[in-house]
Formats: structure tokens, C-alpha cells, sequence
């Protein structure tokens, strides 16, 4: 799996397997059979393709696209809009979504400082409403 570290100066396109653990403050396209382990920093603009995926275990500050067949899991933060989705998001307990805090009744509530994501900690599928991600029930 290849690593990538520091500040990116380009929209970065992902088309194999790659850990982010840098900044991308012009944003990042997950090509169909990219995989996007985000640990560092996405800004600007984020697209996820069919086949494509991206765990998000740190921040995105990007507008989010997901296309259908494309699948955004949520370990960090997501404060972003969601501009169009039409694949899937689910979302960590512990994770932060929109400045709302995702708990273990499956509620987006106040951001808690000390909140965690628990490694086997359960997960929700969310839905975009207007931009808005919320559970879905």
C-alpha cells in the first residue's frame, strides 16, 4: 500500500491502495478500485466513484460527492457538505459529522471532547438531507 505524507500541491487522484496521512488542500478523487485510508487531511473538494471507498479516520473539510457504488466510512471527522449521495456513508460511534457527535444509540448529538472511535465500535448507515448527513432509522 503506498503512503503519502506531507502537503500534496495537486488535486490528488487515487487509483490503487493509499494511506493519506498529509494534507490535500485541493482535494481527492477515489477512482474505481482506489482505496483512500485518510488519516491526515482533505479539503476543497472530495469524490468518491463507483468501486471506489474511502475510510476517513481523520478530517475532511471538503465538499463530499458519492457516487452509486461508491462507499465513505467514518472513523474521524467529517465536516464537509455533502454535494450529492448516491452511494453509501455509514459512520463510527465516536465520529464526529458535521460538528455533531455520533453515539451509541445511533444519534447525532453535542461534540463531547473526550468521545473516541473504539476499534469494533458499532456503526450507522447515515443519509444526506440537503446537505445534512443524518442517521438513517
Amino acid at each position: 500500500m503506498k503512503k503519502v505524507s506531507g502537503t500534496i500541491s495537486h488535486p490528488l487522484t487515487v487509483e490503487e491502495p493509499i494511506v493519506l496521512t498529509g494534507v490535500a488542500p485541493r482535494g481527492a478523487l477515489v477512482c474505481e478500485g482506489g482505496s483512500l485510508d485518510l488519516r491526515g487531511v482533505v479539503g476543497d473538494r472530495l469524490t468518491i466513484e463507483p468501486g471506489g471507498y474511502v475510510l476517513l479516520s481523520g478530517t475532511c473539510d471538503a465538499t463530499v460527492t458519492i457516487h452509486s457504488g461508491g462507499l465513505l466510512e467514518v472513523a474521524g471527522t467529517l465536516n464537509g457538505r455533502i454535494a450529492r449521495n448516491d452511494g453509501e456513508v455509514w459512520a463510527m460511534v465516536g465520529s464526529t459529522i458535521q460538528g455533531r457527535l455520533l453515539t451509541a444509540l445511533g444519534l447525532l448529538g453535542p461534540l463531547d471532547p473526550e468521545a473516541t472511535v473504539e476499534a469494533g465500535a458499532p456503526r450507522f448507515r447515515l443519509t444526506s438531507v440537503g446537505g445534512l448527513l443524518e442517521v438513517v432509522p
